[in-house]
């Protein structure tokens, strides 16, 4: 549920921020006021591509915030999840837009990208009226609206489940159809890398250690003469730096008795005089240590270069020549079964042949019932709505199948992972008229009704927790309207529903009423948005009803229709 959307700097908008509720959410106001604008900023926050003259007149940025409750174990959830966030509560997003053309969002104050918006947005929110964000103008959703009508949904998805598998194991197989002809050669290189890997008994780090202690040997000299240098200076010469902090440490430590401020000095001297002589002692077993061996040395490099020929074979480091040994050593394990696991390939793929394509003649009879039961009762419910002449129905094609591919029925069928079916919503507005894609309805008063029928037949399937109604009074009045509203209402059960509106009749249906101003502020416009509640609610319906001039007459009218709607909404 959106919570809270917050705009800065969008059009004539300079900051507003509106709370919203469960339920209907009707907004109100003028013509021009800016109730649209909250819909594009919607649009935007959830991935639409942005115009920097969208920015209000005078700012260098804009921002737009929503904040969403989500439930924790829904489908938003669960998306955020697989996205790699974490998928809190409440769900905060966050879009930036600057007039040099930068835009910045933000999930829960990680960055994020439009396109992640966008995936989200679809999860969240639904908007109808404006045809650029329509569902039902994809045909590819009408089959998924179809499928949650008629509960078909958990088969659609088993079925694609063995398609997926289908898929997986046809592929397999032609890959073990095609090595067969070259099962021989690749037998042979196979064995051949693993005898010469195996022959060379590569370990795992073995060439760090061989380069370490090939420096040591090639600077074993200069290592040997430093070491004795540096022992003598500690250790063996009569003013060595052991005997001197000695005599040094004894010279105080008489002293110390006559002025107790010399007693830290003599310790520290002491404790220097230990450390200096274990110093001395580590580096003449270091010194002693040390070898000068040529052949060793030989040997190294013998070694090395051994090490190197195999990585310019087989990888870049000795543990990637490791790596490609085992991989060899599975291609042979796998062309030596590759027979008997073409055998069961191929037995297995059969099966699941036969269970798709029973199981998609089963899911398309299934439709072509559910196709006509819904086209039955939209049209009922569009005849409510103000288009009692209107005709809807459902189209399902297919598309024959090629040569090898999944092929069902006697026509022969193309098989898909939905089955072998697409849909297409078909419409016309007027009698005689054949009906065509909805794609080609000119009008969003229409198309956004349409949908609002569907709605209210698909609320218990449908996912997408918000809908938005941006154009569904358009061209209706009367009687419709109050239709129009109470369908509405009978959808915000269920799902929070948002409703831009002009008429009267659909705004006192609403569970929460916002109303849009748009003032001007010195020599600049801005909008407002104002939550109403009690008299203030019913002067605005008021004056949808009556204009500007709020009488009476107006007044007594609106408390009329907000008792009635709210009589009306509780049967």
């Amino acid at each position: 549920m959106l919570r809270e959307l917050s705009v800065r700097n969008l059009a004539v908008i300079e900051s507003v921020t509106v709370p919203f509720g469960p339920g209907l959410n009707v907004l109100t106001g003028e013509t021009g006021a800016g109730k649209s604008i909250l819909i594009d900023a919607l649009t935007l926050l959830l991935g639409e591509r942005a115009q920097t003259d969208a920015i209000r007149a005078g700012a260098e940025a804009a921002t737009i915030a929503a904040l969403f409750e989500v439930e924790p174990k829904g489908p938003v959830a669960a998306l955020l999840g697989e996205l790699g966030y974490a998928p809190e509560e409440p769900l905060i997003l966050r879009r930036e837009l600057s007039r040099a053309g930068r835009s910045r969002a933000f999930v829960n104050d990680a960055p994020a990208t439009l396109a992640l918006l966008e995936r989200l947005g679809e999860a969240l929110v639904e908007l109808h009226g404006q045809h650029e964000h329509q569902a039902l103008l994809r045909p590819a959703r009408h089959l998924d609206l179809l499928d949650g009508y008629a509960g078909l949904l958990p088969l659609r998805e088993d079925l694609r489940r063995r398609y997926e598998e289908w898929a997986t194991l046809e592929a397999e197989l032609a890959g073990l159809s095609e090595a067969d002809a070259d099962r021989a050669r690749r037998e042979g290189l196979a064995r051949t890398a693993i005898e010469e890997i195996d022959a060379a008994r590569v370990a795992p780090g073995e060439e760090e250690e061989l380069r370490v202690e090939r420096r040591r040997l090639q600077h074993a000299e200069r290592l040997f003469e430093a070491a004795s240098e540096a022992y003598a200076s500690l250790y063996d010469d009569p003013a060595s730096a052991v005997t001197r902090v000695a005599r040094a440490a004894a010279r105080l430590r008489d002293l110390a008795r006559v002025d107790e401020r010399l007693a830290p000095v003599v310790e520290g001297l002491e404790a220097a005089s230990v450390q200096l002589d274990e110093a001395a002692r580590s580096l003449r077993g270091y010194r002693d240590g040390i070898t000068v061996d040529p052949q060793r040395l030989e040997e190294i490099e013998r070694r090395l270069d051994e090490l190197g020929r195999l990585k310019r074979k087989y990888g870049e480091t000795v543990e990637a020549v490791l790596a490609a040994r085992e991989a060899r050593a599975r291609e042979l394990e796998t062309l030596g079964r590759g027979e008997e696991r073409a055998r069961e390939l191929t037995a297995r793929l059969a099966e699941i042949r036969e269970a798709l394509e029973r199981d998609a003649l089963a899911l398309s009879r299934r439709r072509e019932r559910a196709a006509r039961e819904l086209a039955r009762r939209v049209i009922a419910e569009i005849g409510g709505l103000g288009m009692a002449d209107a005709e809807f129905r459902i189209r399902l094609h297919r598309e024959p199948a090629s040569q090898g591919g999944l092929a069902a029925g006697p026509e022969r069928w193309q098989v898909g992972p939905r089955g072998v079916d697409q849909a297409e919503f078909l419409f016309a507005a007027n009698p005689g008229e054949e009906p065509k894609p909805l794609t080609r309805i000119a009008s969003g008063g229409e198309l956004s009704r349409t949908m609002l029928a569907l709605k209210v037949l698909l609320a218990q399937h449908d996912a997408v927790p918000v809908l938005i109604f941006d154009e569904v009074d358009a061209g209706i009045g009367g009687r419709t309207a109050d239709t129009v509203g109470r369908k509405l209402r009978q959808v915000a059960r269920s799902r929070q529903v948002l409703c831009v509106t002009h008429l009267p009749q659909i705004a006192c249906y609403a569970d929460h009423h916002l109303r849009v101003e748009k003032a001007a502020a010195g020599e600049r416009v801005r909008a407002t948005v104002q939550p109403l509640g009690g008299e203030e609610r019913i002067r605005e319906v008021a004056r949808m009803l009556g204009g500007e001039a709020v009488t009476d007459s107006s007044l007594r009218h609106a408390r009329e229709l907000i008792a009635a709607a709210r009589a009306r909404a509780a049967k």
